[in-house]
């Protein structure tokens, strides 16, 4: 189904391996690795774009989280005597430190497990491809 309007037709790859035999090589055991090298790719970005789905969810979920937290130490710092008003901001400050601290170090995790994943997959892939480049392993 050829389509005339297409300045850059698509070839059709069965014919071009059919020209292209060579012996000794088995072009369908090549193409089907091929295959399997873009599965890996498509399965590695997938994991990759998981994560960041993750991790930008989760700096919504602080961005909200510290936001009420604001507005609720606003409000109690203005409730009391200038003393009491300076040690709920001195207090405030020091939880909204280690919260940032915790929450760093979770947004940091998490973009580390999808990093992970991604190179897993990767590597697995690597590996096949090694194991069937190893004489005895090869396809003709």
């Amino acid at each position: 189904m050829a389509d005339n309007n297409n300045p850059f037709p698509m070839p059709d790859f069965n014919e071009l391996l059919k020209q292209m035999q060579m012996p000794g090589v088995n072009l369908e055991s090549l193409m089907q690795e091929g295959q399997k090298n873009i599965e890996a790719v498509q399965e590695a970005n997938r994991a990759v774009a998981e994560g960041w789905q993750t991790l930008t969810q989760k700096q919504m979920e602080i961005f909200q989280e510290t936001m009420q937290r604001w507005v609720e130490n606003m409000q109690a710092a203005s409730s009391g005597s200038p003393t009491e008003n300076m040690e709920k901001q001195a207090e405030a400050a020091r939880e909204g430190f280690e919260q940032a601290l915790s929450n760093m170090r979770e947004l940091t995790q998490i973009a580390a497990d999808s990093q992970m994943k991604a190179m897993d997959i990767m590597r697995q892939r690597f590996e096949e491809n090694m194991r069937s480049m190893m004489p005895g392993n090869q396809r003709d």
